[in-house]
C-alpha cells in the first residue's frame, strides 16, 4: 500500500499538468464530414449496438448516386473473407483451423435513413477487388435521390455488431480487454482517380493494408462498464455515471480520418504533457516500470517531427501498452492513439520498444496527417515513417547503437532498416510502387526498408539540410490532404529545380524511375588496382626524322578499374589515395557498366573508394565499394556487424514468442 501511494504521489504532478483540448490550434482540413455515434457495450456477450449520424457534404463537381462504406469488422465474419483467405490458415502465428464460433464477429446495418426515408433495402455488399461473394467488407447504400455537388448528405443508422475475438488488431481478449480499431461504418473517400474522374475509394479489407479516409469530425459516446479504464482518439469531454454500474465517456476528435478506442480493467494511467500536447499511456501494470522510456520516446518525437518536418497540429496523442495476451492489438498506428508492444523484461541498452513507439508516432505525419492512400501505395506510409523512426532513434541515442547496444554490440537504426532490404533472398522480388495486396514476397524489406534506404539516400546526394527543406514543404503542401507518388515525385522536382543544388538526384525521374518502379539494384564495385611506368618519348619524330630521347620521369600510372554490377545507375563519388597520402576525388557518372581511371603520381595508388561518405546508402554491398592494397580493420569490422545483426535477429524473435 505504501508503495502504491508514493507512485500516485509521483503521478500527481503529470496529472495536474495534463490538459487535453478537443479545439485545435485551428481547422485543418475542409471538414466536409461529421460522425456523431453512440454506442452500447454489452461487455458479457462481446456486443455493440450503436446509433450513427453521419453528416457530408458532396465537394465534388460530380452527382453522388451511393455511397460506401469500409465494414473492416466483417474481415472476421467467416473464413472465406478476401482478409482471411490471404492468411493460408495463419494469422500472427496463431492457426485459424477450428476456431469456436464465439472467436468470429461481425458488423450490421440494420437502418439508414435520410430525411425519415429508409435506404438501407437499397444496401449490397460490392467487391471492388475482387470477385469474392463471401466478402461484406465494403457495403453499399443506394441514395433515394443523388446528391448534387455542393449538397448535404445527412444519413441517421443503426448498426449492431458483434465484436470477434483478437484475430489481428481488433477485438476482445481474455480478462475484458478491448481494442476497437477500424469499428463502425466509415464512409470511403469521395475523389478523382488518376484519370480524372469521381468515384468511391472504398476497397475491401486485405491482410497487410488498412488505412485510407477523409478528414472528418468525430464525437463519439461509449457507455460501458465503470470499472474498465478507457482510451481513444481525440480528447474526453465528458464522463457520466448512469448509476448503475455503467459510465458514459464522450470523446471528440477532429481533422482525423478515423476514431479508435480501447478499454481494460487493468490500465495503469499516466499523464504528462509536452507544449501544447496531452500525453496519455495506457499501460499493464508488469510493463509500468517502462512508462518512463515510452513517454521520453513520444516527446523526442513529437520534437524532432515538429522541428523537421512540421508541427504537430493535434493537441492529443494516447499510447496503449497491450498485456500480453493481448499483444496482437499492439504495433499499430491510428490517429491521435497508437498501439505499442513491450515485454516485462525489456534490456535497457535493447531499444526496439522505443523505435516501436518512434515508428507508430511518425505515422501520425505518414498517414494520419499527410494522409496517403496505404491499400494502393503504402510505401508513402510505411517507408517514409521507416525513415523518420531511423532518424528520431539516431538523434535520441546517437548513430552508434541507436537501436541495439548491448555486450559490446552496437547497431544503429538505419543500418538496420537497410540491412532488411539487403538480406532479402531476393532484393528484386517486386517494385516499391505496388498495392499492399499485391505483394506475397518480402513486404517489409521492399515497402518499409527498402523505400527508408531510398530516402536516405536521397538525403546523401542532396545533403540534410536541403532534404529537410524538401519534406517540410512537402508536408506544408499535402497535410491534410491526399497525395500520391506521383505528387511527391513532382514536389521533389519543382524543389531541386529552385535549390542550390539543381542536380542533386541527377535525373529525377530516372532516380525515380529505377528505384521506385523498378526492381533493379544498385551495386559498384572497385574491382583492381594495377600500375604501369608510362612510356617517355624516345625514336624519331616530325618529317625530319629528327631523333628524340626524352629523360623518363619518376612518374607512375595507377591503373584503376571499377565496375557496376547492377542494372540502377547513379551519379557517384570517388575517391583515390596514394601512399605519399595524395588524394583524388572525381565524380563517376555510373552509366558505364566497367571504367577505367587513369591516374599519374609519383607514389603508387592504394586505396579505391567508391561513395566515400556513403551517400549512396541503397547500394546492395557497400562492401565492394572499396579497394585497398594495405591491410586493415575493415574485415573485423565487416565480421562483428553481421554478427551483430545475427544477436538482435535472435532477440527480436525470443521476444516476439514469448
Amino acid at each position: 500500500m505504501r508503495i502504491l501511494y508514493l507512485f500516485a504521489l509521483l503521478m500527481l504532478p503529470l496529472i495536474s499538468q495534463a490538459n487535453c483540448d478537443p479545439e485545435l490550434m485551428e481547422v485543418n482540413s475542409p471538414r466536409n464530414s461529421k460522425y456523431i455515434i453512440e454506442a452500447t457495450l454489452d461487455n458479457e456477450n462481446k456486443m455493440l449496438q450503436a446509433d450513427q449520424f453521419l453528416q457530408w457534404v458532396n465537394h465534388s463537381s460530380d452527382t453522388v448516386f451511393s455511397i460506401h462504406f469500409s465494414m473492416y469488422t466483417n474481415a472476421f465474419r467467416n473464413s472465406q473473407s478476401t482478409f482471411m483467405l490471404s492468411t493460408e490458415g495463419n494469422l500472427f502465428g496463431n492457426s485459424l483451423k477450428d476456431r469456436p464460433e464465439e472467436d468470429w464477429g461481425w458488423l450490421d446495418v440494420s437502418s439508414a435513413k435520410r430525411n425519415g426515408i429508409e435506404l438501407i433495402d437499397k444496401a449490397s455488399y460490392i467487391h471492388p477487388d475482387d470477385d469474392n461473394e463471401e466478402d461484406k467488407t465494403v457495403l453499399e447504400i443506394v441514395l433515394d435521390t443523388p446528391l448534387n455537388p455542393g449538397d448535404t448528405l445527412q444519413l441517421e443508422m443503426k448498426w449492431e455488431q458483434k465484436i470477434p475475438k483478437l484475430f489481428s488488431r481488433l477485438g476482445y481478449q481474455r480478462q475484458e480487454f478491448y481494442n476497437m480499431v477500424h469499428w463502425f461504418p466509415k464512409m470511403g473517400v469521395w475523389e478523382k482517380d488518376r484519370e480524372g474522374k469521381w468515384g468511391w475509394n472504398c476497397h475491401q479489407a486485405h491482410r497487410r493494408t488498412e488505412f485510407y479516409g477523409d478528414f472528418a469530425i468525430y464525437d463519439v459516446s461509449i457507455t460501458l462498464p465503470d470499472h474498465l479504464i478507457f482510451g481513444a482518439s481525440g480528447c474526453k469531454v465528458n464522463e457520466t455515471d448512469l448509476g448503475d454500474g455503467r459510465k458514459t465517456i464522450r470523446h471528440i476528435g477532429k481533422d482525423i480520418i478515423s476514431f479508435a478506442w480501447c478499454a481494460y480493467p487493468y490500465f495503469h494511467v499516466v499523464e504528462d504533457q509536452w507544449e501544447h500536447v496531452y500525453i496519455r499511456l495506457l499501460i499493464p501494470p508488469e510493463h509500468c516500470h517502462h512508462r518512463h522510456r515510452i513517454i521520453a520516446t513520444v516527446k523526442h518525437s513529437l520534437k524532432y517531427l515538429s522541428d523537421k518536418v512540421g508541427l504537430y497540429p493535434y493537441n492529443s496523442i494516447t499510447i496503449m501498452d497491450p498485456p500480453l495476451h493481448a499483444l496482437n492489438s499492439g504495433f499499430m498506428e491510428y490517429p491521435t492513439y497508437i498501439t505499442g508492444g513491450s515485454f516485462a523484461i525489456f534490456p535497457k541498452g535493447m531499444h526496439s520498444m522505443e523505435s516501436l513507439i518512434a515508428h507508430e508516432f511518425a505515422h501520425q505525419y505518414f498517414m494520419a496527417i499527410i494522409a496517403t492512400n496505404e491499400k494502393e501505395e503504402p510505401w508513402l506510409d510505411e517507408g517514409f515513417t521507416t525513415y523518420h523512426e531511423d532518424k528520431i532513434m539516431e538523434s535520441m541515442y546517437g548513430l552508434n547503437g541507436s537501436l541495439f547496444r548491448i555486450l559490446g554490440y552496437k547497431v544503429n537504426n538505419s543500418s538496420f532498416s537497410r540491412h532488411e532490404y539487403v538480406a532479402l533472398p531476393n532484393p528484386s522480388t517486386g517494385s516499391v510502387a505496388r498495392s499492399g495486396w499485391q505483394i506475397k514476397e518480402g513486404y517489409k524489406g521492399i515497402i518499409y526498408s527498402k523505400t527508408a534506404t531510398i530516402l536516405k539516400t536521397m538525403e546523401g546526394m542532396m545533403g540534410e539540410e536541403l532534404f529537410v527543406d524538401m519534406m517540410r514543404g512537402y508536408y506544408q503542401k499535402y497535410k491534410f490532404a491526399h497525395p500520391r507518388g506521383e505528387d511527391f515525385i513532382d514536389h521533389v522536382k519543382s524543389f531541386l529545380a529552385t535549390s542550390s543544388n539543381k542536380d542533386a538526384l541527377g535525373d529525377v525521374d530516372l532516380f525515380f524511375e529505377q528505384l521506385i518502379y523498378g526492381t533493379d539494384k544498385l551495386d559498384y564495385q572497385a574491382t583492381e588496382i594495377t600500375y604501369f611506368t608510362p612510356i617517355h618519348k624516345v625514336g624519331f619524330f616530325g618529317t625530319n626524322k629528327d631523333y628524340v630521347e626524352e629523360e623518363s620521369t619518376d612518374t607512375i600510372v595507377s591503373k584503376a578499374l571499377v565496375h557496376r554490377l547492377g542494372a540502377v545507375v547513379l551519379p557517384v563519388d570517388v575517391r583515390f589515395t596514394f601512399e605519399n597520402g595524395d588524394v583524388i576525388n572525381t565524380k563517376w557518372s555510373g552509366k558505364e557498366r566497367a571504367k577505367f581511371f587513369y591516374l599519374k603520381n609519383t607514389s603508387r595508388l592504394t586505396t579505391i573508394e567508391i561513395d566515400p561518405e556513403n551517400k549512396l546508402y541503397i547500394d546492395i554491398d557497400l562492401n565492394n565499394n572499396s579497394l585497398s592494397l594495405k591491410s586493415g580493420k575493415s574485415p573485423s569490422i565487416k565480421i562483428a556487424s553481421k554478427v551483430m545483426y545475427f544477436i538482435h535477429n535472435i532477440i527480436q524473435t525470443l521476444g516476439i514468442l514469448i
